[in-house]
C-alpha cells in the first residue's frame, strides 16, 4: 500500500551542495534509547520489533523504519490513511531533536508554519485515492 514518506534526521542536509562537501550527518542515537524516548512520548507506539515501530491513530497509521543497526542515523516514517498526522511527526522530531524531510517535495517540514506539510499530506491522499480509483 502507498505511503507518504517522511525522513527524520539529526541535521538538515544541503541538497544544493556537492556530496563531497557535505559534513557527515550525526546519528539520532542508540536504537534502545530512541525507542524508549519515543514510546514515552507516544504511548500507543508499538515497538515489539525494534526495527519497525507501529503507531495507529484516528484514521491513520505510521510505521517507523528504524532499521537493524544499534546506532540509528535516520528513521523513515511511512504514513498511511488520513487524519491529522503533522502533530505526531512534530512530536517525533521534538522528542529526538531532529528534522523531518517530506520526501514528496524534498522540503523540510516547518512546524512553526505547518500549512505546506498539511498540503503535501493532503496532496498525497488525493493522489493515492486517484490511483486506487483507477485500479477499480
Amino acid at each position: 500500500m502507498m505511503s507518504w514518506d517522511v525522513f527524520v534526521m539529526k541535521e538538515k542536509y544541503d541538497f544544493e551542495a556537492p556530496e563531497e562537501e557535505q559534513p557527515p550527518v550525526p546519528p539520532l542515537g542508540q536504537r534502545d534509547e530512541i525507542i524508549e524516548k519515543l514510546t514515552r512520548r507516544l504511548p500507543n507506539l508499538d515497538y515489539r520489533d525494534k526495527a519497525w515501530g507501529f503507531l495507529e491513530g484516528e484514521g491513520y497509521s505510521i510505521e517507523f523504519n528504524t532499521g537493524d543497526e544499534e546506532l540509528v542515523h535516520s528513521i523513515m516514517l511511512h504514513v498511511r490513511g488520513g487524519g491529522e498526522v503533522i502533530e505526531r511527526i512534530r512530536l517525533v522530531c521534538e522528542t529526538l531533536e531532529a528534522y523531518a524531510l517530506d520526501t514528496s517535495d524534498s522540503g523540510y517540514i516547518d512546524f512553526e508554519q505547518p500549512e505546506a506539510a498539511e498540503q503535501s499530506w493532503k496532496g498525497f491522499q488525493r493522489y493515492r485515492d486517484q490511483v486506487i480509483n483507477q485500479d477499480n
